[in-house]
């Protein structure tokens, strides 16, 4: 903080009218911190107690510095931020290092039990000793433990510090191999804290992938292709992560641990599923579940922020409910809930229960799903994930739309969406359009469901984004019929049904299958109708309530009668 010229006038006449030692040990309280206890002061002070505690009483005197307790388990605080700046400026820089220097000398001999806690304080007094090979160490492992308490935003702040020590510190030691750990590391604190498709993320992914071009380390090469994927995914450009996951799949298979192998199938199978290519998602997605089976939960590496079995077992999920394998996802679901511990990272769980979600709603099983909802967005609040709490609002509103309150849940995927877009992220954007867009048309707003297709064509057209488009398309046919125009709804549902089966998307074929009949049956069509939508209905053979399924066979019992 910059003391205005006048007020640290003020300030240091008063601390000169007390006397050169009284000035000195405010200086080094000033080091210290804003708070500082008096056994740590007398390590650093290096003065002998008469002296030290004369000093001390003339700055609580002065009214600089308030007291709590008694010595020598006294606590002291600068009455203001002020105080403590004007002292700490007055400082010569190799004074200033040198005192930093005392202080970490002191809590690495006397107070390790403060250094293992707070590894951040030992750092940052290394660091301003200018002992920069010290002060890395140390933040890096304040980073790990922030990120391990699901505290990303200190996480970031203390990999920023270490990436800062390590440029000044260049290529000793491994320069190139080092800056790419610590930018991955760092890649990873932000995916969690501010989304994939932050501005600091790129920069940071694009810092990794240049110092892992001098490297030769094969497994660190895949960190940083395995990192670019969120990224990539956010910007619609899968095609292009194909290219890059399969490359490395190509030239390193043989080469690297089973976890960066499976890691990059799942990478391969994410990018798949968000251009509608089911099919190759699942097989790909099975192939990288298959590959950790043999890995211990300690030799697991981080995909998009959370533990790959988590990320991957999600995404192999939602893709066998799209193309109708609801049995093989629900199963598949049951494996996700035996494989993570509630105790485990905040950030996994709520990524695990947005799986639930999905699943929850798939069985109309609306107040489990609004729970799960809840505690997503409680989670998220209380450690400041971005993505996943939009993710949670959306499933909040799904549940809400349900149980009756269709208003306050078009109101909350409105603000879940809010919050995905506010990150520029393209994947899953057009799910999050669908899905509130369906609950305006339930409310008779068509205007406003068709202005949020106009915007969501744009970006599909603008990358290869396709998980969603036979929806998409569905939804224009029903805000036709809406309008009263059956030719042209008809044709988007056909529309819908054809692309869905180019997909195999069997989910989506239904439901535009189950809202085409109706409309058949209005033209006279009504055999047709059943035959059709019966022999889609007939494909899926699942023991569970599918309400997709009970609303087709609704649809089809109506045309019955």
């Amino acid at each position: 903080m910059n003391v205005p010229a006048s007020l640290h006038a003020s300030l240091m006449a008063r601390l000169d009218r007390l006397g050169s030692t009284v000035k000195e040990v405010a200086q080094v309280g000033a080091v210290l911190g804003r708070e500082f206890t008096y056994d740590l002061l007398a390590a650093v002070a290096q003065r002998n107690a008469a002296d030290l505690n004369g000093a001390l009483d003339q700055l609580v005197g002065a009214g600089l510095v308030f007291c709590r307790g008694s010595r020598p388990l006294a606590t002291y605080l600068f009455k203001h931020a002020l105080v403590q700046d004007a002292a700490y400026g007055t400082l010569l820089r190799a004074k200033r290092q040198e005192l930093h220097k005392r202080v970490a000398d002191a809590l690495e001999e006397k107070w390790t039990e403060i250094t293992e806690a707070q590894p951040e304080l030992l750092a940052h007094h290394l660091q301003e000793a200018g002992d920069w090979a010290g002060a890395l160490h140390h933040w890096q492992k304040a980073g790990r433990a922030a990120v391990a308490r699901a505290a990303t935003r200190e996480a970031v702040s203390h990999f920023a510090s270490a990436i800062d020590c390590s440029r000044r510190l260049g290529d000793v030691s491994g320069g190139a191999e080092r800056m790419t750990r610590l930018h991955l590391a760092m890649a990873n604190a932000l995916m969690q804290a501010e989304g994939y498709r932050s501005e600091r993320l790129g920069k940071t992914l694009e810092d990794a992938r240049l110092a892992a071009a001098n490297t030769a380390i094969v497994e660190l090469q895949c960190d940083v292709v395995l990192s670019l994927a969120p990224f990539f995914y956010a910007t619609g450009r899968n095609h292009d992560y194909l290219t890059l996951a399969e490359e490395q799949l190509a030239n390193d298979a043989n080469l690297v641990p089973p976890a960066y192998l499976s890691a990059l199938w799942a990478a391969k199978g994410i990018a798949h599923y968000n251009r509608g290519e089911q099919p190759l998602a699942t097989e790909a997605l099975r192939k990288a579940l298959a590959l950790i089976e043999g890995v211990e939960a300690s030799g697991r590496i981080l995909f998009a922020g959370a533990d790959q079995r988590v990320s991957t077992q999600d995404y192999l999920s939602s893709s066998m409910i799209i193309l109708g394998f609801f049995d093989a996802a629900v199963e598949e679901q049951e494996r996700m809930v035996r494989t993570v511990d509630p105790l485990d990272n905040p950030f996994d769980l709520a990524w695990h229960l947005l799986s639930r979600c999905e699943l929850c709603a798939l069985l109309g099983q609306y107040e489990e799903l609004l729970k799960n909802a809840t505690t997503i967005v409680e989670i998220c609040d209380r450690h400041g994930y971005a993505a996943r709490r939009s993710g949670g609002i959306r499933w909040r509103g799904h549940a809400r739309s349900h149980l009756g309150e269709l208003d306050a849940g078009i109101d909350d995927i409105r603000e879940g969406m809010v919050l995905w877009r506010g990150q520029g992220v393209v994947f899953h954007t057009a799910e999050y359009t669908c899905e509130l867009c369906d609950l305006l048309l339930r409310a008779g707003r068509l205007d406003e469901a068709s202005q949020m297709l106009d915007n969501v064509d744009t970006l599909v057209f603008d990358t290869d984004e396709a998980s969603c488009l036979a929806e998409c398309i569905r939804l224009r046919g029903q805000i036709a019929a809406c309008r009263g125009d059956l030719t042209g709804a008809v044709h988007l549902f056909e529309t819908a049904i054809a692309t869905a089966r180019r997909q195999q998307a069997k989910l989506f074929e239904l439901r535009a299958a189950a809202e085409l009949a109706p409309l058949l049956a209005r033209q006279g069509r009504v055999h047709e109708a059943a035959a059709r939508l019966q022999a889609v209905v007939h494909t899926f053979d699942t023991k569970y309530p599918i309400v997709d399924l009970i609303s087709a066979q609704r649809a089809l019992d109506a045309l019955s009668r």
